[in-house]
């Protein structure tokens, strides 16, 4: 039997069947046979012989397979032992290559993303050709440029015909497709110039009204702009002296008017508010010293009056408290919720980190998941305009264990076999980012998704909003400021059905309609 099972064995090697001859040439009985010796020593330069020919074609897995079976067979020869380290070098080599590779591609992705196409562009042109992933980001990069070119176009032709509002959409729509693009800085450029003289033009005609919506509408340019800049401060300004008005404080209006007549002397209906104002003011200082200041005891106070309110930080201090009586609901708290009709509830959270972790852990955590207790809590931290990922743990990030990674748009992280987060940066002009959960859910709410807000939040159609609410016809941009939330749109905004007084903000707990949008704003 044993003489007959090294024959087949050797008629198997004759025949190149190598890994039919292994099994009956690894027996214990046949490698201590004379014959057998022979057998294995022929048997084993074929194997590497073979396992030479795997690692030439790319078939490592196959190559250290048939290096494992000589080893098996003939011992630590040097030639096994130069093979092993080739197929070594070779996998490693191609793990670093990987690397490279994927760390190109999530570079142009984020370049992509922020509307950097050019640059984007550069960074694919050193992949593999024959890469998928780089193939894809191509296809998607033209279709950005193609997107950002015919959003340019629509730009182009609005303002041939004069329609300034059109151009800001479309250029709106250029900057999250290709915000590098050199023609969109220049049609912005012209764009901003041209508002900004139609409305310094509605300002010097008294239509502060007409003014200040066409510089809302300049809103999601984000243009920043010392124009822009002095306008907007002037169009504050004037709001300011209307409040004075409106609350029988007319000295305070006359500092306001008199300082916005020597900045814009071209506006010649501020002579005459500041006159009227000077009139009202002696006045009513005439009557609050006369008899009737006698009973509400206002008489002591008209001496001091006029000089008080020279003083800028009194007119300051004036102000805070007015737009405090305006504020009819509770501070925006650190952190709140934001449930949309119709779209969902959402977390938002400004902290530039972020713990995630089980709900009732010991450790503290910002998002708390109903999930189970191992659940491991993970970090995310932005810094500058990157997103990072931090874990004491290896979790898995694109089906890759990590315990640091830089996040892209896309990424899919996995804190356990069933809760997943998905991380998205939606828009290219915000650098506030979603975490949209999987598997699980916050407590004491529904809400699956975590906004982690920067500057701004959106709110509007399309996949480029934080919060997609395609019943919107234009966007509105949600930012947190001096603890209040303020909307800028060009929709119309009500709280609790009266016009949202812009400079008090969205109140907490007030019913907030945008458009056919209703939300409101509750603590977290």
């Amino acid at each position: 039997m044993l003489i007959l099972r090294i024959r087949q064995a050797e008629s198997a090697l004759k025949d190149g069947r190598l890994d039919e001859a292994f099994e009956l040439a690894r027996a214990d009985d046949v490698r201590a046979h004379r014959r057998g010796q022979k057998l294995v020593g022929r048997l084993a330069r074929a194997l590497i012989e073979r396992g030479g020919q795997h690692l030439a074609a790319g078939r490592w897995p196959q190559a250290m397979a048939d290096c494992e079976k000589a080893g098996r067979l003939a011992g630590n020869l040097p030639e096994i032992a130069e093979l092993r380290a080739a197929i070594t070098d070779a996998v490693q080599t191609r793990q670093q290559s990987d690397r490279r590779r994927a760390g190109a591609v999530a570079a142009a992705r984020r370049h992509i993303e922020n509307g950097q196409l050019s640059v984007g562009e550069q960074v694919l042109a050193d992949l593999d050709s024959g890469d998928g992933r780089g193939r894809e980001l191509h296809n998607e990069l033209a279709a950005r440029r193609a997107a950002g070119e015919a959003a340019l176009a629509r730009a182009r032709s609005a303002l041939e015909r004069d329609d300034w509002a059109a151009a800001i959409k479309a250029l709106s729509e250029a900057r999250s497709a290709h915000a590098s693009n050199q023609e969109l800085s220049e049609l912005t450029a012209r764009v901003v110039s041209l508002v900004t003289r139609r409305a310094g033009a509605a300002v010097d005609q008294g239509r502060l009204d007409l003014a200040r919506s066409m510089m809302q509408q300049l809103g999601p340019l984000a243009v920043n702009s010392i124009d822009v800049q002095e306008l907007e401060w002037i169009i504050e300004q004037c709001d300011s002296a209307a409040r004075c008005v409106h609350q029988h404080r007319p000295r305070q209006a006359v500092e306001i008017l008199r300082r916005l007549s020597a900045i814009r002397p071209s506006a010649s209906w501020l002579a005459d508010a500041l006159n009227d104002a000077q009139q009202a003011a002696e006045r009513l200082e005439q009557l609050r010293g006369g008899p009737l200041g006698l009973l509400t005891g206002d008489g002591a106070r008209v001496a001091n009056e006029s000089e008080t309110t020279q003083d800028a930080e009194t007119l300051r201090l004036a102000e805070q408290r007015a737009l405090q009586e305006r504020n009819t609901g509770p501070a925006l708290p650190a952190r709140f919720m934001l449930h949309v009709d119709g779209v969902g509830s959402f977390l938002v959270l400004p902290d530039r980190r972020v713990a995630i972790g089980p709900a009732g852990s010991s450790r503290h955590v910002d998002v708390g998941l109903l999930a189970e207790a191992g659940l491991p809590t993970a970090t995310i931290e932005r810094v500058d305009e990157d997103y990072f990922l931090f874990c004491e743990v290896p979790v898995r990030v694109e089906n890759t264990p990590v315990t640091r990674k830089l996040l892209v748009s896309g990424d899919r992280i996995a804190l356990s076999g069933r809760c997943r987060l998905k991380f998205t940066v939606p828009n290219a002009a915000s650098t506030s980012a979603i975490l949209s959960l999987s598997g699980t859910r916050l407590p004491r709410s529904d809400a699956r998704r975590v906004i982690l807000l920067d500057r701004e939040m959106i709110l509007g159609p399309g996949s480029s909003a934080h919060i997609r609410a395609d019943e919107l016809p234009v966007p509105a941009v949600l930012q947190v400021r001096d603890g209040r939330l303020f909307c800028r749109t060009d929709a119309e905004v009500t709280v609790n059905d009266r016009p949202m007084d812009r400079l008090a903000g969205i109140p907490v707990g007030a019913r907030v309609r945008i458009g056919p949008v209703s939300l409101v704003v509750t603590e977290a």
